[in-house]
């Protein structure tokens, strides 16, 4: 059983973390590169809307990917 808020607040320190945390192997380093090119790039406009937006989607994504493999694990 894995904790959605654990998931969901290593996402918020680094996106793709959280995924890693979940087993989610190659989505997490996706993200965690992803992120990284973004604050690569953070000197362009595209770089902050690309760091904001990975961010998001990394917490709730892992908040949602933690408790439907907890429900499917019960």
């Amino acid at each position: 059983m894995k904790n959605p808020w654990i998931a969901g607040i290593l996402s918020f320190v680094f996106p793709g973390i959280g995924h890693l945390y979940l087993g989610k192997v190659k989505k997490g380093l996706l993200l965690v590169i992803i992120n990284i090119i973004s604050i690569l790039t953070i000197g362009l406009i595209v770089g902050i809307f690309g760091m904001l937006i990975v961010w998001i989607y990394s917490i709730f994504d892992s908040v949602k990917l933690a408790r439907t493999s907890n429900a499917v694990a019960t």
